[in-house]
């Protein structure tokens, strides 16, 4: 059987840096050979669309993301109604520790039970039950 994964923001950001993470280049490797399928909401893709511009610009963060969506078969998750009440509930219990996008892509990977692959540092003792994979940049 494939593995699940749901991709935060920092794995996409990381992934064109100029020296991205080895790990990050297997994890990456592994979805583009389809070894892993990976997931992605839309808003993480917006939100390293923006992350990009900022440190590269405009159209250099065009051009990444169109070459990321290009490259890897990444499935873009949309909102549903299962994941607008996952979400707000995570917003309720953790207003100061998530982020709303944090909220989206925690709820899509606790509802498929998939490994959540991301940056954040302090999920692991904010939610223990969810399973994940985190990455030091």
């Amino acid at each position: 059987m494939k593995g699940k994964v749901c991709l935060d923001t920092g794995i996409i950001t990381l992934l064109y840096s100029k020296n991205p993470p080895k790990k990050i280049l297997q994890l990456m490797n592994s979805v583009k050979t389809g070894k892993i399928e990976a997931y992605a909401l839309s808003s993480i893709i917006v939100e390293a669309f923006y992350h990009i511009c900022k440190l590269k610009g405009k159209i250099n963060a065009e051009t990444i993301i169109a070459t990321f969506l290009n490259t890897y078969p990444v499935k873009i998750v949309n909102l549903n109604q299962s994941l607008i009440f996952k979400a707000g509930l995570l917003k309720y219990q953790y207003p100061a520790e998530l982020s709303y996008n944090d909220c989206y892509t925690i709820a899509f990977a606790l509802n498929k039970k998939m490994i959540f692959h991301t940056t954040e540092k302090r999920l692991r003792e904010i939610l223990p039950n969810l399973k994940l994979k985190t990455y030091v940049f």
